[in-house]
């Protein structure tokens, strides 16, 4: 099949799925989300691909769903029909974390919001130390449509990036969990390699079995339940107007999105300027 938004690399026993919409910092169309799923179905049915590897094209592996083009009329879609939009983000999730196979997702630029879900819900992440993390739809008064956070890192630390939609580096997300591997940007297609080749010397159907038994550890405690109830409260935050979305809506249809991502960006840019550095003696910034 002939992709658009991905390009699909077969280096049996390696399979490379590239997001291939570097002028959109790879941000996630539903074309590119179902491409990617189709991608997916497809290097599922080959025996001759034992792991695949994840990446972004350009500057970026993604900066997450794309809201440009998104005309902000929330509400007059219902609570019900905000649900039903949200779906192609929980195919998206669910394709990651059921396939069968492992994926080690390869990481630089920016990785944001529904795109640093996706590369939690891989089974490896190998990062570049340019790689920037963050869940920053809080700061659009909604959240992450597939909640993986909590199952990944500490409470508090889950609790501390939702809640302020803050960035963090690379560093910061290997020290917390949500990264395997930090390495030198020049070094990190080789390293990602590494690991999948590593993983395709062992008995296929082993490591399938095995990665089934661990989804199945978190199953059991109710990730599929906890990313169900996730999936409504998402869509009443969406469905709600709040004095921020309201003037951030306002803002984009007059000047565009860029200003009004100006106008989100500057109250947090001041108590960034004003508060981060921590006193003496105490902890470092966690961006």
């Amino acid at each position: 099949m002939e992709y658009r938004t991905i390009q699909l690399e077969l280096d049996p026993p390696l399979a490379t799925v590239r997001l291939n919409r570097p002028d959109r910092l790879n941000a996630f169309s539903h074309e590119l989300v179902y491409e990617v799923i189709d991608a997916l179905q497809s290097l599922k049915q080959d025996d001759g691909i034992r792991v695949v590897i994840l990446c972004g094209a350009g500057r970026a592996f993604s900066a997450g769903y794309d809201i440009k083009g998104d005309d902000g009329d929330f509400g007059a879609r219902g609570i019900e029909g905000l649900r039903k939009d949200l779906q192609y983000c929980w195919d998206y999730a669910f394709a990651i974390w059921q396939f069968p196979k492992p994926i080690v997702a390869q990481v630089h630029g920016y990785c944001l919001a529904g795109a640093c879900e996706i590369a939690m819900l891989c089974d490896l992440t190998i990062a570049s130390d340019d790689a920037t993390f963050g869940e920053p739809e809080i700061r659009f008064a909604t959240g992450p449509p597939a909640l993986i956070m909590p199952w990944v890192v500490p409470m508090k630390i889950a609790r501390e990036l939702i809640y302020t939609g803050k960035f963090i580096n690379a560093q910061r997300a290997y020290e917390i969990g949500m990264v395997n591997e930090v390495v030198p940007r020049d070094q990190l297609e080789r390293r990602a390699r590494y690991h999948a080749l590593l993983i395709s010397k062992v008995a296929p159907l082993a490591v399938q079995l095995a990665k089934e038994a661990i989804n199945r550890t978190y199953e059991m405690q109710g990730l599929v339940s906890a990313f169900a109830h996730n999936a409504n409260l998402v869509a009443i935050m969406d469905g709600t107007e709040t004095e921020e979305n309201r003037i951030f809506e306002e803002v984009r249809k007059q000047q565009g999105l860029r200003a009004a991502l100006n106008w989100r960006d500057k109250h947090f840019d001041e108590i960034e300027r004003e508060l981060a550095q921590p006193p003496s003696g105490g902890s470092p910034p966690a961006s």
